[in-house]
């Protein structure tokens, strides 16, 4: 009954920090605080909240450098891996209709902070949220099905946040539908490779090759 309590406790600590990351977050956007060292902090102390409910949870094993499936298999994400560099505009880049950042430092901490937020994201979405879902419906095709669209249904709507960092209605719905492609993506990589880290650096690319240009 303790460890029933302490278990159930855990959840709605976890549920009330990360509500309030995300309150904060909203009101840095309306008041328009543009603070990257906030945004860099917040991600990886969520995260490292996330590795914590993750522990608790006994979903450690995804955890390990090394995951718990063959490495074999882990060329089967090289087609998540070529979407993720894809998203940077070669087509226009090529043309001169927009420039990389050109300060080596300035690319380097982009690719820190895109490193935070993916290492963030895919903890509390894959990490937390998705393998939640899974747990104990690993024998049921469909449950699985519905985990992974559930978890990337939810992480495709919480982008509606950028809606108060002043995006447009239109890119902000466009952002919805790919981010829970993304996520769907990022579930799909965990199950074949059982390894939450090949998540993190297939988020954080993706961010960085779609971010990296100066228009």
């Amino acid at each position: 009954m303790k460890t029933e309590k302490r278990s159930y406790l855990i959840k709605i600590l976890f549920v009330v920090f990360l509500l309030a990351l995300f309150a904060i977050e909203a009101v840095h956007a309306i008041l328009k605080f543009d603070d990257d060292l906030y945004l860099l902090l917040s991600r990886f102390v969520g995260g490292g909240a996330c590795i914590v409910f993750m522990v608790e949870f006994n979903f450690t094993k995804v955890l390990s450098p090394l995951g718990n499936k063959k490495p074999l298999l882990w060329l089967l994400t090289l087609p998540g891996f070529i979407i993720a560099v894809n998203n940077f505009p070669f087509v226009s880049f090529f043309a001169g209709d927009c420039r990389v950042e050109s300060k080596f430092s300035s690319i380097l901490y982009f690719a820190l902070i895109c490193l935070g937020v993916g290492f963030f994201e895919e903890m509390a979405f894959r990490g937390c949220a998705f393998l939640f879902l899974l747990k104990n419906r690993t024998q049921n095709k469909l449950k699985i099905f519905l985990a992974i669209f559930l978890s990337s249904v939810v992480f495709g709507i919480v982008h509606f946040v950028n809606i108060f960092f002043g995006a447009s209605p239109i890119s902000v719905l466009l952002q919805i539908g790919y981010s829970a492609l993304i996520g769907a993506l990022c579930s799909m990589v965990l199950l074949v490779t059982g390894n939450i880290w090949f998540c993190v650096i297939l988020h954080s690319l993706y961010n960085f090759c779609g971010g990296l240009i100066d228009g």
